[in-house]
Order: structure tokens, then sequence, then C-alpha cells
């Protein structure tokens, strides 16, 4: 879901009719019950683009676990900036949001190229964590969000044209299946701790498109071969 289609408590009101409802809230309701009610807890994962007031009261309706990024200027109801908090897994309410049992936390993203300087993220959940396990949340959240990037860009997952479910699930399949076997043949041809590097996919699809259905090209190629071969004996034929 894109962040955008979740406005946050300071975006202007989207044009046309209101919407008094997050589209990211309406996908978490329509989640199958079977999934739901695991048991397994389900936990919701997301960047400050989906910190809307009516997204965050909507799931601790549903009775879900969330760890959601916050602005590092977010009031709590005292008027306190979260970067103003100096300790972690500290108990507060935010503006617009009394009545959450909510709790603050941060981690630092390393030094960024441009000006060398560490960046600190703020996450808020409903459920008090150590910080190691927030931390370790976010990492798994990444780690989604690259899958999804790498499927979009490099597997054709943003392109697809279906508007059915069935044909949706069907582009799904086939795009995560092209993306497994291309990661299956790097892993297969990465050397015994070599350190990890962003594979070219492009390359990994070529060589996985030769070794898999190579032999579907040669026979279309013989075949063809065959063909232009017969056309040309019967040109000759002609001709005598």
């Amino acid at each position: 879901v894109a962040a955008s289609i979740s406005h946050s408590l300071t975006a202007a009101p989207l044009p046309g009719a209101l919407i008094r409802y997050d589209l990211a809230f309406k996908l978490v309701q329509q989640l199958p019950q079977e999934i739901r009610n695991r048991t397994r807890q389900l936990h919701f994962l997301a960047d400050s683009g989906f910190s809307s007031v009516s997204l965050l009261e909507g799931l601790t309706r549903l009775g879900l676990s969330f760890s959601v990024g916050m602005r590092k200027n977010r009031q709590t109801v005292e008027g306190q900036a979260l970067h103003e908090i100096t300790s972690q897994q500290r108990r507060v309410s935010l503006a617009g949001l009394p009545e959450l049992r909510l709790w603050v936390y941060w981690i630092w993203l390393p030094a960024s190229k441009q000006n060398g300087q560490r960046e600190q993220r703020f996450v808020i959940t409903n459920r008090s964590r150590v910080p190691q396990v927030v931390r370790q949340f976010g990492r798994r959240r990444w780690k989604i969000e690259a899958l999804f990037k790498t499927l979009k860009s490099r597997f054709a997952l943003g392109k697809f044209g279906q508007k059915t479910k069935q044909g949706v699930l069907r582009f799904l399949c086939l795009s995560f299946a092209a993306f497994l076997l291309c990661h299956l043949e790097f892993l297969d041809e990465r050397p015994l701790g070599a350190e990890q590097s962003a594979p070219d996919w492009a390359s990994l699809a070529q060589r996985v498109k030769h070794r898999l259905l190579g032999w579907v090209r040669l026979t279309e190629i013989e075949v063809e071969r065959r063909q232009i071969l017969a056309l040309l004996a019967e040109d000759r034929r002609d001709a005598a």
C-alpha cells in the first residue's frame, strides 16, 4: 500500500468527497479470519505515512498490536515533541490520541553519504517492549519493503493490468516465482563466505532463462531452420 494513500494528521483533505478512513485500515479489515485468528500474534508494521489517528484507533479497536513510525516533532498531550524525550520505552499520550496507551522508541540509521550524520527515527507501539525487539521489527519491515521494491522494479509486479482477484493472484505468483528462481541462482553462484552485495537481477534473470528455458528457444530455432530449408528447397525445385 502506498504511503501517500494514508493521509496523516497534517495532510490537506483529499479533493472530492472527503474520505474519513484510511485505505490501509480497510485492507486490514479485509484480512481473512483464518489469518486474523491465528495462534501467532498479528503485528502491524508501518512508517510515518500511516500514523493517522483514524488508522491507529481502528487497529486498536481490532485488537491488533502495531509499531508505527512517527515524525520527530509529533506532540504529546503535554506539548512535548518526541525528539525531546530522553528515555526509550516511555509511556506517552499523543495529541489527538489521548486514550491510547502508547510507548515511544527510536532507532539510529547509519550515517548517510551526503552529510555523514546518523538519522534518528522514532517509533510508537501500543504494547510495551524492550528496545531490541522494536529494532528487530524495524529490520523485518525493511526486508519486506526491499522484497516488494525488487518485485515491482525488477519482476514487473508494479505493471500488472489484471482487474480480478484471481488475475492479480496469478500475476503475483508468476512474479514471485521468477524472483525466487533468480534468488536461488544468486545463492548457488555466490562463493561461501563472500561479502553480501546487491545482485544484478537482470543478469540473473538472463542466466535463469537460458538455463531453464534455453531448450525451448533452441527447439523453436530448429523448427524455424527446418521450415526455412524446406522453403528454399521448394524454390530450387520450382526454378529447375
